[in-house]
C-alpha cells in the first residue's frame, strides 16, 4: 500500500467466533470520523507464535489448513452482512452519505506465503522419491500438488485503488435507494453541515 495510505486494521475470521460481534464491530469501526478512509481486512488466514515471530530461524508451527479453507464461506457470509447492515445504520440515522461500502477481494495460497511447506506427499524424503519415480512411470511428469487457499476481503468508506494495483478485485459499493423527498431531505442536510463546516474556522479566527 502507498505510504500516505492509512494503515489497515485486520480481523481473523475462525470457525469458533460470533459472526454477530465481527458485524457489531465493523459498524461501529466504520461510525469513527477517524476511520473514514481506513481499511478493514477480514481474513482466514491462520495464526502465528510468538516464538516464531521472534525467532525467523525456527521452524513455522504446524497449521489447520482445514480451518483456513472452511472459514472461506464464513468470511463471505461475515461481510454481506456487515454491508447490509451498513446500509440500513445510514438510513437509521439520516445519513447523507448515499453508498455502501468498497469491497476488494483478495486469494492467495498459503504455500506460497511460506506459511507451509508445498509438498507433493507426506512422509521421509525416500517415500517422495518413490512416488515421483512411480508418477513418472505412469506418464506424469509432475506429482500433484497440495495447495491450500485463504482469501482476504477488505471494506473501506472511500476506494483504495493500491488494492487493485496489487492484484485484488474490485466490487463497487451498493447504492441507497431513496425516495424524491429523502433525496431532498438529505441534500438540505448535505448543504447545511456544508455551511456550518464554513462558519466555524471564521469564529474561530474572530475569537
Amino acid at each position: 500500500m502507498n505510504s500516505s495510505s492509512p494503515e489497515p486494521h485486520s480481523v481473523r475470521i475462525t470457525s469458533g467466533g460470533k459472526i454477530k460481534s465481527w458485524v457489531k464491530f465493523a459498524l461501529e469501526f466504520f461510525e469513527k470520523e477517524e476511520n473514514s478512509n481506513k481499511p478493514l481486512v477480514f481474513h482466514t488466514l491462520p495464526s502465528t507464535t510468538s516464538s516464531s515471530e521472534q525467532d525467523p530461524s525456527a521452524s513455522n508451527p504446524p497449521v489447520n489448513t482445514s480451518n483456513v479453507v472452511n472459514t472461506i464461506p464464513r468470511l463471505v457470509s461475515v461481510v454481506e452482512i456487515i454491508k447490509r447492515e451498513y446500509i440500513k445504520l445510514l438510513e437509521l440515522k439520516h445519513s447523507t452519505r448515499l453508498i455502501g461500502l468498497h469491497q476488494y477481494n483478495q486469494i492467495g495460497i498459503l504455500e506460497d506465503l511460506g506459511i507451509i511447506e508445498a509438498s507433493p506427499a507426506e512422509g521421509t524424503e525416500d517415500m517422495q522419491r518413490q512416488l515421483e519415480l512411480s508418477m513418472a512411470l505412469e506418464g506424469k511428469n509432475f506429482p500433484k500438488q497440495k495447495q491450500t487457499p485463504y482469501m482476504k476481503i477488505t471494506l473501506c468508506c472511500s476506494e483504495v485503488p493500491e488494492f487493485v494495483a496489487n492484484g485484488a478485485t474490485y466490487q463497487p459499493p451498493t447504492k441507497r435507494r431513496l425516495s424524491k423527498s429523502a433525496k431532498a431531505r438529505a441534500k438540505k442536510r448535505q448543504k447545511k453541515d456544508g455551511e456550518r463546516s464554513k462558519t466555524v474556522p471564521e469564529q474561530t479566527e474572530a475569537t
